[in-house]
Parts: C-alpha cells; structure tokens; sequence
C-alpha cells in the first residue's frame, strides 16, 4: 500500500448507499476471514440491533382480537396485523403509550397516531384501516417499547381483559446479504476526504486476499451505516471477552497491590452475586459501589471494616466465602493468616467502632435497679368475679405490698403525685378479659 498504511488492516468503503439501504466493501483480508466476519455481522445485524415496536394495544368497545367492529371494514385480527408494520424511534427507557382517534368515513393512517416529543414515526404513510361510514369511530390505544430482535405475543402473559398482545418486531433490520470475493484492488482504493488519508491499494499486493461485500436494508430508523457500525462493536464487545481471558489487569495508578500481585481479569470482573453472601453483607458492599470480586481483592481488612454497618461478623463471611471458593490469591491483602484473622487492627488490639460488632455501653442505664415488685398472676390475684381493684401487687418474696388500687398512683405527703388511673371502664362494667384488666390513665383536662 503507498501511503504507508498497515496492509494488514482492513478498510471500509461504502459502495452505494439510500435512505432504507446500504453495499459495504471491507478488506483485504485473509483467506477464511471474510465469510467468518460476513456470517457473524449478519447475524448480530438480524437478531440483536435494539429498536422500538409496538408491543399491545387497546380498542374501545373490543375485548379481544377475534372481533369485528362497527362501520369498519377490517376485523381485529386484520388491524392487529397492520400494527405490527408500524415503524417508530422511541427515545425513552420506558414504554410510551400512543392515542389514536378517528371520526368519519376515509383511511386510518399511522399519521393519525398522536405521538410525545419522545417518539418519532418513520412511515406515517401505513393505512391501519378503513372506515366506511359518517357514524363510524375509531379510538385506539398502543403501547411502544424498546427491545432486541423480536418478541411473540405468547411471551406476554397476564395482560388485562381488552389489552391484545403484538408480536414485537424491534430489529431495525430486515434484510443482509453478504459476498465474499478476491480482493479488488479500485472498489478499495480510497481517496482523501475530509481529513482521512487516502488509502491506495495495488493488485500485486492484494495477490490471495479477500473482500467481504455486505448488502443491509433498514426500516428507516436506523442508518446502514449506523447499523453496521453498530454491530461490529457488539461483536468486537464479546470478542473482548475471549481475548482477555487469563490476563493480568493491572491495578489502577495510586492503589497499587503490595509486591505488585496482579489479579486475573476473570475474577476480577466476577459480580460479588456470586459468593451468595447474606443480604446484610450484600447490601453494605453494593451500597459503598463495590459490585465486583476484584474491587473486594484490592482492599485490606481495614478499608473493609470502614465500609458503613460492615462489621466483624460481615468481614468473616466475606473472607470465609472467598476462601471457601479459592478465589484469595497469594499475596493479596485478603491472603490473611488465622492468627492474623483474630489480631486487632491497630497496635493496642482494640478493632474501633465499626459495624455490629462493636458493644457499646451506656452505664447510666446499667446503674438502674431491678424491679421489686410485680403483678400477681391473674388467676392467682383475682377471684372469679375479676375484682381488679382488689388485686394484691407482691414483691418478688412473696410479701404483699398492698391492692391495686392503692398502686394506681404515687403519693408525697398523702398526695397523689399525678392524676389517678382508671382501673375500670366508666360505664362500671367488670366483665373483663386478662388482656383488658389493665390501668388506664385519665386524660387531664
């Protein structure tokens, strides 16, 4: 190649494009490549390019697709089918309801669809159905989502009476075709454009490669270009996958590991799912952004116990399911000895205040006595006819400290202390159960 650019590398050209369609030419490239590359982009371009479709929808006065309505000329099922057509962007993460309504006689075109400023219609142009008389009434309501490839309506269970599934087609494509053939050496030759060198091929050095043509049809709402773009880095996301397998990733700058211990990149991206901590221990990691087994590796025991509610009995099981399942590797700050298990953090031994662990005293309640007196069991302190007033209050001995009533309250001086309780209810109904012959204060006025 002239211009100085790797040989090695393939280039992109776009060969023809329009509006709903798009030829690629990519290459050179070595033998077996170009139907490895054609097959794989095909496939993701067909099955996995995200788009939006309308997954249900609502008619008034119909309850379910085998029905006919009123001065329509289509059934149900026909109108369902025709939805199935409409093409749209839909910019939310969340499903978009759409309102239709038509009076009169005249077509019902997807052009009628009152849309959100979140929702653009690709083909307002799609005749939807055919009202034939001046009485005749269409509402109609369809809910748009986003998804990947397609979606029966079988998968959609549980909906409302009224609400009919749609079969989802999300793929913005509809159609690929692809070609591989030797190298030609004109049809991938470039010209300088717009800050791009040119790239200039010769026949001799093209001798035994090849070239992948791929032909892409869109529904309008996605570019070819775009599309194509789009599922190369899909494909070039998952073969990244692959390619790191088994490597070192190198610790980021400033949290370097002691002697440089490097972990492998497949336990490093493992979710911390799946050591199958408790949900308290699971919470407090996920909670601090720690939602990878490498990002546990990187910490000691201190940064761990500082994490919020994550305590001694948290670190334990943590550090007991990493090691049940071998994933501590030698060197790491976690690679913690018995002895160092059970050793304080700091010099004095002591581990601080993190977590629920930690006793905490509060000696002004330690000073307070126990009770020395209680109330006699109710069969024990009342007779058959529950004289509540009469009940004996003893002392843990034994010794009677007189009836319930004088403990209503509390007396200085002969003076009751506060307002006296009620022992019965006011309308002097004695007919009470265990759980009702309580004392009850009065309300002051």
């Amino acid at each position: 190649m002239s211009n100085g650019t790797t040989s090695s590398l393939p280039n992109v050209v776009a060969v023809a494009t329009a509006t709903n369609y798009g030829r690629f030419a990519v290459g050179p490239v070595e033998a077996g490549i170009g139907i490895t590359l054609g097959n794989a982009l095909r496939r993701i371009l067909l099955s996995s390019l995200p788009g939006s479709a309308v997954t249900s929808v609502r008619i008034q006065n119909v309850y379910h697709e085998f029905s006919c309505i009123p001065n329509v000329r289509e059934d149900v099922t026909e109108i369902v089918v025709n939805v199935k057509g409409i093409r749209l962007r839909s910019y939310s993460e969340r499903g978009v309801r759409l309102q239709l309504s038509k009076h009169g006689a005249g077509e019902v075109r997807a052009g009628d669809i009152e849309l959100p400023a979140n929702v653009e219609l690709v083909n307002p142009e799609l005749v939807l159905a055919n009202l034939d008389g001046p009485d005749a009434h269409l509402e109609m309501e369809l809910t748009v989502d986003r998804g990947r490839g397609y979606v029966s309506f079988e998968a959609r269970e549980g909906m409302p009476i009224g609400t009919i599934p749609v079969d989802a087609i999300f793929s913005p494509i509809p159609k690929v075709n692809y070609l591989v053939q030797s190298a030609d050496a004109d049809l991938l030759s470039t010209p300088e454009d717009e800050g791009k060198e040119a790239v200039t091929y010769t026949q001799e050095e093209l001798q035994g490669r090849e070239q992948l043509l791929i032909e892409i049809w869109t529904d309008g709402t996605i570019d070819p270009g775009e599309a194509l773009s789009l599922s190369a880095q899909y494909l070039a996301q998952h073969s990244a996958l692959i390619s790191n397998f088994n490597k070192v990733v190198a610790p980021p700058v400033g949290r370097d590991l002691p002697g440089a211990i490097a972990i492998p990149s497949h336990l490093f991206e493992m979710p911390i799912e799946d050591l199958n901590l408790s949900m308290r221990t699971y919470n407090c990691l996920k909670r601090s952004g720690i939602t990878k087994v490498g990002q546990v590796l990187r910490m000691d025991r201190k940064e761990l116990l500082g994490l919020r509610n994550f305590g001694e009995k948290s670190f334990d099981e943590l550090h007991e399911s990493l090691s049940s399942r071998e994933l501590i590797p030698p060197g790491t700050p976690l690679d913690l000895s018995e002895d160092e298990m059970h050793a304080g953090l700091g010099e004095d031994g002591q581990e601080g205040d993190e977590g629920e662990d930690v006793d905490v005293g509060y000696g002004e309640y330690d000073q307070i006595a126990e009770p020395d007196a209680f109330m006699a069991e109710p069969d024990a302190g009342l007779t058959d006819d529950q004289d509540v007033v009469n009940a004996q209050v003893v002392n843990p001995v034994g010794v009677s400290e007189g009836t319930m009533e004088a403990a209503a309250g509390i007396y200085l001086d002969d003076e009751p202390a506060s307002d006296p309780i009620d022992i019965l209810p006011d309308d002097g109904n004695t007919d009470l159960s265990e759980a009702e012959a309580k004392p009850r204060a009065k309300k002051r006025k």
